[in-house]
């Protein structure tokens, strides 16, 4: 009799209590010495995982294939390939998993074949119309689909491929290599289901169907996640269930939770579905140190049907897939986790767990413990329980895809082959040799990851809570502790989880739990039982606790000094003992200068990274890279410009003073020295290259740089212009200045590139870039510095607009008693504003004007600078609107959060209403999920508003290019909508009539109906100026309502920032946020 049919099935969800292990044949065991890892090898190896405590096996796709995408492009489906094995050993691998208490899941590819499989070299050579032909999807123009993204974006530029043989296109959403099946033929259909039943019939226990939201393909659609879709499924899912109702369907959905657990139906689609969001966020979590991306995901998760259970997983075959987090998310961890950029591959890191967490035992723990803490069923990759590395520079996703490491034996235990027939070679990298890191050395050492990943399986599987039930997060008062309450019948168990290096205190309420006597899960030790206090808690760094409830300086370093005696040459000052004393003074003086950024956060330790010598005469002028490691937060590079002259600063600002030779030398800030700053000027006017230890130092001037800074009749001013501003900026004379850029990141700066691009390329004003200085390591570069020309003016707009409104008021006693607009604010009437409005304005209506031109002129130059992938214009996509909805939510529930209502009471109220119902919030950006809005994404100003433009007396010239320099310069490089500019200006104008109101306090009937209404005014009066602009249309929805749609959710995500900043730092104008809130959800 067959196995499968003796098989105990009598529990049909099965899958909810599994521990399930990834497989791929081929990197497990190779059993005849050929390099490749097959069947016989696997069923050898059944015992290893018996004795790992794991439940179920996912294989990954072992059918006939060219193997172009390591077995995901099938050649017939009905088969073995032969280099795993044949039929019979497939068989036998059943039987043996069976009789070990293992089931055995694999794949089942249906959205693609290969383009060597028999359909489609009949479909091919058929005629169009006929039935192969109609198999797969093809096209003569290939301008179908247009609005379906391109998934594998590093290897393909279209969804179309031309077949010389077919003389059409055809459809693939993966490689071209792979084209997708016409799911609109009913033939394809049937084939599908007898491929289905083959296998299931055979014994397999459950399927994983891989691709699935790319089925069906519509007009005017993303092609993802169609209702044709889900009714084929529905289909499939009753067919197997009528047939084999203890079998699962497996939904490969790369999506978000709300579109995800539509693969579930009403439990009459697939039994599981990946929960890929929320994988990013336990790295993001544990690299954060703050438990809210796990929150906020798991809480946006709807609930699912009884019968159904997410798969969870740290890492998989592919890579750590970034498709589901905002384009800040995704940036976040590119930097924290793939800086090198052989890491990356499409949308993701293709990295194994253990080098993810730099080797880290604790870290690698505490993401298990992640992993089996959170609702669905684990995934365990295999060789991840003894963390295995990665080889980063094996092509396309092979870099996690080696050989399993068995052994310290030849070819890590894993074939008796010459290691030159390998399919891959073995992980020799030092850090995660197979000598040192696998199986038999594991099992020998009961202190091994290996036994520790067993323990705690063993312990999961004990507990139901785990595997099926409810979550309830708990406030610990510390978002560096997740914690939270899994409920299963009389089951509960309290989970808390330090995601800090250091250790850390957590106060719980558990007010339910009043009696109760916490047990420690795995040393069963007992715990106070709890009381109406909230339960205090302390949990090492990374530690963690599974609690069951039975009833019954800134850090500063003291003693340096500000005096050395050196021997013979300043160089000492960089070496022992005299270094780390200089390190400890450069800290101090970092920590006083208000360009340092990072204040609220205790620092570790500095250090001089890199140091080069740029002037030896007429006063030495060394560069230095300081790296600042923290307690709480990721490290940050500051640079500085040391001199050593024998004259003190006048204002007395240096770090130090060295006795050398009978002579004293002060070393100060380059910032600080005006005397050598015509010296700077001319050094930057030519190209230079300065070799430091590890990295150079260069400066590239531009085409107009010796004719400017060169002239003998410039004159050096003699303090820098905002030496106390987050960068600091040295003027020379009235023609250029130099800003140097204090924070620094690997990355080309903003402002440069945009600065260099627009100079090159645009007739649009901006002051032209004459010069820039960068430090170049290995194949990265950073941007210290850049030379502007210097434009003429009379200040900013900020103060221009100030000046002129507290004048206005002044002149105009109408101005006091300025009406309401007819419509809402953000309405979508393009209307001119009267007459007498406009007069009432005065002067200020015509600079508003301006300011709108000269905003979409900037808009405009920016989407045609240049062909660069960097800048080129995109479509603001489906994509994008659920990017920014994510972003959106995440704003305000981190805002709402932290909000307290410090304002006047007669605003208590009203925010109240607004800010107690979270859904009411989130229901208005509901549309970026549901409707396309279209327009364009460009690179943008990023940090837009009136004290970023220059008032020249007739005109305005924007500048500051560089983004908001708090975020990170790759998430400043993110291409947005023209739009959100436009907000921040908007908000700006808010900003300004407050700013009027608080000179004059007096003014009564000013203060109570006059500021919004003027407000309001203005606001309308540039957006009709700035959509009138009609190069500015082609960047925008095409609809009034898309557009003012748009804007209104990019202005709530600045007010929900400002609301976030006045809190922090200036409570008294938080007013001015909570009115632009108000007034907004009106």
């Amino acid at each position: 009799m067959n196995e499968a049919m003796t098989l105990d099935r009598s529990q049909s969800d099965w899958y909810k209590d599994a521990v399930i292990y990834q497989v791929h044949i081929r990197s497990f065991f190779d059993s005849n010495a050929d390099g490749i890892g097959d069947l016989r090898g696997l069923i050898e190896k059944l015992d290893y995982l018996k004795f790992l405590g794991i439940t179920a096996i996912w294989l990954l796709p072992f059918y006939p294939s060219p193997l172009k995408d390591e077995g995901y492009d099938i050649a017939d489906y009905l088969s073995i390939n032969p280099i795993y094995g044949n039929i019979r050993d497939f068989k036998t691998l059943l039987k043996e998993a069976h009789k070990r208490g293992i089931k055995i899941i694999t794949e089942l590819v249906i959205n693609h074949t290969s383009n060597e499989h028999p359909w489609f070299q009949k479909s091919r050579t058929s005629k169009p119309g006929s039935y192969w032909r109609n198999f797969y999807t093809w096209s003569d123009s290939a301008k179908e689909y247009s609005d379906a993204r391109i998934i594998f974006r590093d290897f393909e530029t279209s969804n179309w491929a031309w077949d010389p043989v077919a003389k059409a296109y055809y459809w693939h959403r993966f490689y071209s290599h792979q084209p997708d099946l016409n799911y609109d033929n009913p033939n394809v259909q049937k084939e599908i289901f007898k491929i289905v039943d083959f296998w299931l019939s055979m014994g397999v226990d459950g399927l994983r169907l891989d691709a699935i939201p790319y089925l069906f393909q519509r007009e005017g659609t993303s092609c993802e996640n169609l209702p044709e879709t889900h009714e084929f499924l529905k289909r499939l899912s009753a067919h197997v269930q009528q047939h084999f109702n203890d079998r699962f369907l497996l939904a490969e959905a790369n999506q978000w939770p709300d579109e995800a657990v539509k693969y579930f139906g009403n439990g009459d689609e697939c039994q599981m579905a990946f929960h890929f969001p929320l994988m990013p966020r336990l790295y993001m979590a544990i690299q954060m140190e703050n438990s809210f991306p796990i929150i906020d995901i798991i809480e946006q998760t709807p609930s699912i049907p009884d019968n159904c259970q997410w798969a969870t997983f740290l890492r998989n075959h592919d890579e750590l897939t970034l498709e589901m987090v905002t384009d800040e998310e995704r940036d976040y961890m590119y930097r924290m986790y793939a800086q090198d950029e052989q890491m990356r591959i499409n949308l993701g890191i293709r990295r194994r767990l253990a080098p993810l967490m730099g080797g880290d035992r604790q870290k690698i723990e505490l993401m298990n413990v992640l992993l089996f803490s959170m609702p669905g069923t684990p995934i365990i990759y295999y060789g991840d329980e003894i963390g295995m590395g990665d080889n980063i520079y094996l092509g396309d996703r092979n870099s996690v895809r080696t050989p399993m490491q068995w052994s310290a034996d030849s070819n890590a235990g894993f074939s008796k082959s010459t290691p030159q027939k390998l399919y891959s070679p073995v992980i020799i990298d030092p850090e995660y040799n197979y000598q040192a890191i696998n199986v038999q050395l594991q099992q020998q050492n009961f202190n091994s990851l290996l036994w520790w990943m067993k323990h705690i399986i063993e312990i999961r599987q004990t507990y139901k809570a785990f595997s099926r039930g409810s979550i309830q997060f708990l406030d610990s008062n510390n978002n560096k502790i997740l914690a939270f309450l899994r409920t299963y019948q009389e089951q509960s168990i309290l989970v808390l989880i330090n995601l800090s290096r250091n250790i850390q205190p957590a106060w719980v309420q558990l007010p339910q739990y009043q009696g109760y006597m916490p047990q420690e899960i795995l040393g069963k030790a007992k715990f106070p039982a709890i009381d109406e206090k909230p339960y205090f808690l302390v949990l090492a760094s990374y530690g963690f606790l599974w609690l069951e409830l039975h009833k019954n300086l800134t850090k500063m370093q003291k003693g340096a000094q500000n005096e050395y005696w050196l021997e013979k040459r300043i160089s000492e000052l960089y070496q022992k003992p005299t270094r780390k004393e200089f390190e400890t003074n450069l800290l101090t003086y970092l920590i006083e200068s208000r360009w340092f950024r990072s204040k609220t956060y205790p620092v570790r330790d500095l250090v001089i990274e890199e140091i080069i010598p740029v002037l030896n005469k007429p006063v030495p002028i060394h560069f230095l890279m300081l790296l600042l490691s923290f307690e709480d937060k990721e490290p940050e590079r500051y640079f500085i410009f040391v001199t050593f002259d024998t004259i003190p600063p006048a204002n007395s600002k240096y770090l130090c003073a060295i006795h050398l030779q009978e002579a004293i030398y002060y070393v100060a800030d380059l910032a600080y020295t005006p005397a050598l700053w015509k010296t700077v000027f001319e050094l930057l006017a030519s190209k230079h290259r300065f070799k430091g230890s590890a990295g150079t130092l260069e400066i590239l001037p531009g085409s107009q740089a010796k004719k400017v800074l060169l002239n003998e009749s410039n004159e050096i001013l003699q303090e820098p212009v905002n030496a106390e501003q987050s960068n600091t900026t040295i003027r020379f004379s009235n023609c250029a200045q130099f800003k140097l850029y204090r924070r620094v990141e690997f990355g080309s700066n903003p402002e440069a590139e945009i600065t260099e691009v627009l100079t090159k390329s645009s007739e649009f004003r901006i002051p032209a870039m004459l010069s820039k200085l960068e430090y170049h390591y290995r194949e990265k570069l950073i941007t210290v510095g850049l030379v502007q020309e210097f434009i003429a003016n009379k200040g900013d707009a900020w103060t221009y607009s100030v000046n002129t409104l507290n004048n206005l008021i002044d002149q105009n006693p109408e101005f006091l008693t300025m009406p309401a607009p007819p419509n809402e604010f953000l309405s979508e009437s393009n209307k001119p504003i009267p007459e007498d409005i406009y007069h009432t304005l005065g002067v200020y209506a015509p600079t508003v004007e301006l300011l709108a031109k000269r905003t979409a002129e900037m808009h405009e130059a920016l989407a045609n600078a240049s062909t660069s992938p960097s800048f080129k214009k995109e479509n603001f996509s489906l994509f994008d609107q659920r990017s920014l909805y994510q972003t959106m939510r995440s704003v305000i529930l981190r805002a709402k959060k932290q909000f307290k209502l410090n304002v006047e009471e007669d605003l208590k109220e009203q925010l109240k209403e607004i800010l107690q119902d979270d859904r009411n919030l989130l229901e208005e950006f509901k549309p970026l999920l549901t409707k396309k809005i279209g327009g364009k994404k460009i690179r943008c100003h990023g940090d837009y508003h009136l004290g970023q433009i220059l008032y020249t007396g007739n005109d305005f010239v924007i500048i500051d290019y560089e983004g908001e320099p708090a975020r990170p310069i790759s998430e400043r490089k993110i291409k947005r909508s023209p739009l959100r500019d436009v907000a921040g200006m908007l908000r700006s104008f808010h900003y300004a009539i407050y700013n009027v109101l608080e000179l004059r306090k007096q003014d009564l009937a000013f203060q109570k109906n006059s500021p919004e209404h003027w407000y309001q005014w203005t606001c309308q009066l540039f957006l009709q100026n700035y959509l009138s602009y009609s190069k500015i249309k082609e960047l925008l929805p095409l609809e009034n309502s898309d557009i003012y749609f748009l804007l209104k959710i990019f202005m709530l995500e600045k007010v929900f920032y400002e609301i976030e900043y006045e809190m922090n730092n200036r409570p008294d104008w938080l007013r001015v946020p909570c009115i632009g809130l108000i007034n907004l959800m009106e």
